[in-house]
């Protein structure tokens, strides 16, 4: 998915809940993992969700996906008055829209046939629950015929596509850290994974491409790659090679808060960033390749908060892939992660804990 230009520095999440504790030189002591069983990742039980999941499998195509407002009520949106009297009698606050979730996911299976081709780069699509649309967002620098039309195409597509004019085009997030170093460039921890009793570093794709040792700023072996998948995902792993020891402080399970919840972004560069879900199943198009089902939020990411973790309270979220623009200011700016669950399932481990 071409879409930003790749910058040579590579950047560290941050160190927060998927925190890479250095230990001083010399007092190396080996990483202490707590062996879990392998298998899928089981997500964490968020009662909004399943609220959520019940109510639209009970509507049926009269649905339109849910969200969490602003004061943290459920909306569900529908499309008839008789949907909403039954949405409200479930006990969720309902929304009538004009498009229904079939037509939202159809449109953004159409756009999807285009991802990672030439007239694509440097734009982002996904349905967008809020504004019961399919969200195209365009660099308003980006005029060239093929991009227009592209654009003329998508709209033809679907009455649910939504054009929006973005400051800048989605690059990853790479740059100057103090996490974790290799072949010159440096990136951050996500999270820990174990299986069987080894540890994993769970980071960004395009950072395990860059080298397959990783060292802390202090010459210490970080761990090895392991797992390398980018683009089309953007996920990455690093066997632990025991010198330094690993922990997720208070993280201790995963899964997928529904839109509009409250998150935070943790990097090397920007720290810990607050922010909210925008969407997921995002497909971005990177210059270096597509990357599909990423999670879109409106929390603050720049250059060196690549691989970082995404969080909402003690719940491990993704991995910090890439931004829409270098201005966080920037009207419709959004930042990309790769959902930790498909990585952690990809390496077959889950969260370390305790």
């Amino acid at each position: 998915m071409n879409r930003g230009s790749h910058l040579k520095r590579v950047v560290p999440p941050l160190l927060s809940a998927a925190a890479l504790i250095t230990l001083p030189a010399l007092a190396a002591v080996p990483a202490t993992a707590q062996a879990q069983p392998t298998g899928f990742v089981k997500l964490a039980h968020l009662p909004l969700n399943a609220l959520g999941n019940k109510v639209t499998g009970q509507l049926g195509s009269q649905h339109a996906g849910y969200y969490v407002d602003g004061s943290g009520n459920l909306v569900v949106n529908v499309t008839s008055a008789a949907a909403a009297q039954q949405a409200k009698a479930a006990g969720v606050k309902p929304r009538i829209v004009k498009h229904g979730m079939k037509p939202l996911t159809d449109a953004k299976k159409s756009l999807d046939r285009h991802a990672g081709t030439a007239a694509a780069t440097g734009l982002t699509w996904g349905v967008d629950i809020m504004s019961n649309s399919v969200v195209v967002t365009v660099p308003k620098a980006d005029n060239d015929a093929a991009t227009k039309a592209f654009v003329k195409r998508a709209q033809a597509m679907s009455k649910t596509v939504r054009i929006q004019r973005v400051d800048g085009s989605p690059q990853l997030a790479l740059g100057p850290g103090d996490a974790i170093h290799t072949s010159g460039s440096r990136c951050s921890v996500s999270a820990i994974g174990v299986a069987g009793g080894t540890e994993y570093v769970m980071t960004a794709g395009h950072c395990t491409a860059i080298g397959a040792t990783w060292t802390t700023a202090g010459g210490q072996t970080v761990g090895t790659r392991q797992l390398n998948s980018f683009p089309g995902n953007d996920y990455g792993s690093l066997r632990s090679a025991g010198q330094v020891q690993l922990s997720n402080a208070n993280l201790t399970e995963v899964g997928r808060p529904a839109v509009g919840s409250p998150i935070q972004k943790k990097g090397s560069t920007t720290g810990t960033t607050s922010g909210t879900i925008r969407g997921y199943d995002r497909t971005v198009n990177y210059q270096q390749g597509a990357v599909t089902q990423l999670v879109a939020t409106s929390a603050c990411a720049q250059p060196g908060d690549s691989g970082g973790s995404l969080q909402g309270g003690n719940v491990a979220i993704a991995i910090t892939s890439g931004i829409s623009s270098q201005n966080c200011n920037a009207g419709g700016f959004e930042s990309f992660f790769q959902p930790l669950d498909e990585a952690l399932q990809a390496q077959g481990a889950t969260l370390k804990t305790g």
